[in-house]
């Protein structure tokens, strides 16, 4: 594909997260690193991880990922517990803060879709699903995370 093309493309994306920069203002102020916000959406999407798989699924050490947990679980975003199956492992679950932060992050998410989204015609928003579901499977094929990513 022409260069040309794909910065058009990108410029034309960036345009669009500026212009809808200001929904997310209430989120800006969490003030989360970006490995701390990944952290955040692992556990979310997978409602609890151990902490190993956590460490796993963002390819650091389970030392690494501690690090970033013990900031989290402070700030109330996380909170990890002794699985009581099996006691040396410690599970990662959502705290009050992170809940709320994701509860936000929906609602803006949401609103977005209904005033933007649902304008496209049926047939745009299928080829915008087909194009990003195709460049979605490029990409963890070529990174080799086919099912390591957020999944």
């Amino acid at each position: 594909m022409e260069m040309d093309r794909m910065k058009s493309i990108f410029a034309k994306l960036d345009e669009i997260n500026y212009a809808l920069l200001h929904h997310y203002e209430e989120i800006i102020g969490h003030q989360l690193t970006p490995r701390q916000a990944l952290v955040l959406e692992h556990v979310y999407r997978h409602t609890a991880l151990s902490v190993n798989d956590l460490a796993s699924k963002m390819n650091v050490t389970p030392g690494a990922i501690s690090q970033l947990l013990a900031k989290l679980e402070q700030n109330k975003y996380i909170v990890r517990t002794i699985n009581l199956k099996s006691r040396r492992e410690i599970i990662v679950t959502m705290g009050e803060k992170g809940v709320d932060l994701y509860n936000t992050y929906n609602r803006i998410d949401q609103k977005i879709a209904d005033e933007y989204y649902s304008k496209l015609h049926p047939d745009v928003m299928d080829q915008l699903e087909r194009a990003v579901n195709e460049l979605h499977t490029i990409v963890m094929s070529e990174e080799g995370r086919e099912n390591n990513g957020l999944e």
